[in-house]
């Protein structure tokens, strides 16, 4: 088991929060309204659920992280505004440890985040063909395949986008991460599961890490090799987290979020039992309802 204090979980808009003292698995703590300003706020509230145990992600075999969750009720409160507030609810897995500000250093792209997820508001959601990330404004929720990774050096962002699948509040959403060790490549997909056939799946398929640079990877196989002999391990370090995260959300708003309803957590070395989960609100997020449920 990782220490918690070197256990980082990353996030989109990329900043990093180190996990704290593990929270119960369904947290209830008092409501608070935050003080009314003259001037817009940006209080970025996240949820965080994350494994106790480090991951084991074989460099050399096949490996499949699985997500399973319920898209949440619509923002209702007078303060939403989905031209200005952004909403991600995802599982990912990142590969930070081997970037530019991580232990293993492979490359200058300090984060390196395969992220399926939910969206809503001014959200990322697209990208052109030099892989620059686009922004737009939903006012619906939506649910998108999505790699995205930044290069420290040079202060760039990357994205690959697949297609957007419209949800409705209550759907169940799945998403899916493949590695193939033969190809070497990495199926990232996320799907409605009331949706039948693939007008309900969002897919890409990642040939290689930061395919903006191909003279850097060869294929995640190549990518996966190098990183088990700098780690001198069997595995891959990585992060999978399924998360919350808002940027220019009140509290209210983001209570209505929530709770967090998470049907399952599959990832190897881990046991997909909610014990094996902790839960953190690192910027003092508190609601009057449970923050997360994680209901296998």
């Amino acid at each position: 088991m990782r220490a918690k204090a070197e256990f980082p979980v990353c996030i989109l808009r990329r900043t990093c929060a180190f996990a704290g003292t593990a929270a119960a698995l369904v947290l209830l703590l008092g409501f608070t309204v935050p003080a009314t300003t003259s001037t817009p706020s940006n209080p970025a509230y996240r949820l965080q659920v994350y494994s106790k145990a480090a991951p084991q992600l074989p460099a050399t075999q096949d490996w499949t992280l699985e997500y399973e969750f319920i898209v949440p009720p619509l923002p209702t409160p007078r303060t939403w505004n989905y031209k200005v507030g952004t909403v991600y609810q995802w599982g990912d897995v990142d590969f930070d440890s081997y970037g530019s500000k991580g232990k293993y250093k492979l490359s200058d792209y300090q984060f390196n985040q395969i992220v399926p997820q939910l969206i809503l508001g001014n959200v990322l959601d697209g990208n052109n063909a030099g892989f620059a990330p686009a922004w737009h404004e939903r006012d619906t929720w939506g649910i998108q395949a999505q790699y995205y990774w930044y290069n420290a050096t040079t202060a760039t962002s990357y994205a690959q986008a697949g297609s957007i699948v419209n949800v409705n509040p209550g759907d169940e959403i799945t998403t899916t991460i493949n590695f193939n060790a033969r190809t070497g490549t990495i199926v990232a997909s996320i799907a409605d599961n009331s949706l039948s056939g693939s007008v309900g799946v969002s897919t890409i398929t990642i040939a290689r890490p930061f395919p903006n640079d191909p003279s850097l990877f060869a294929s995640w196989s190549d990518f996966s090799n190098r990183a088990a002999t700098a780690a001198k391990s069997s595995y891959v370090m990585s992060t999978p987290a399924a998360d919350v995260e808002t940027d220019f959300v009140d509290q209210p708003t983001m209570c209505g979020l929530l709770p967090f309803r998470r049907r399952r957590i599959s990832i190897p070395g881990v046991a997909s039992t909610p014990s094996a989960f902790s839960i953190q609100q690192p910027n003092g997020l508190t609601c009057a309802q449970p923050l997360a449920k994680l209901d296998f």
